[in-house]
């Protein structure tokens, strides 16, 4: 019996050869491991004696790498086109602002700032 290459039905039903995909076991393994020493490394984090701001922005750091990572990778926007890219990577900033004016509120700096309308 002959083995025949997997066939692709075109739009008007011509014969397209499948187009081979690179296999990513390899890279999704890594990005794992990268994940898990990560995640190590914020738990080992906890256990030091630091203040709570600098404890704070480095595991808020950690996980910022983390997601990147994830969406990089598992989320397959590495692969993608730039625009794609961009569209996801842009409201990383906006997360970040929104983060830390709800940090500087939780510790009354903002409340701390009249308005100058008022």
């Amino acid at each position: 019996m002959v083995e025949h290459a997997p066939v692709h039905r075109g739009e008007h039903g011509e014969e397209e050869p499948a187009v081979a995909h690179k296999d990513h076991r390899r890279d999704y393994f890594r990005i794992f491991w990268v994940l898990t020493v990560l995640t190590l490394v914020e738990v080992g984090i906890t256990y030091l004696k630091m203040p709570k701001s600098v404890m704070a922005t480095l595991l808020v750091g950690l996980a910022v790498t983390k997601a990147a990572f994830v969406g990089l990778y598992y989320m397959h926007l590495k692969y993608e086109k730039r625009s794609l890219l961009w569209l996801a990577a842009v409201p990383f900033p906006l997360a970040g602002l929104y983060a830390a004016f709800l940090m500087l509120d939780a510790n009354g700096v903002l409340r701390a700032v009249t308005a100058p309308w008022k």
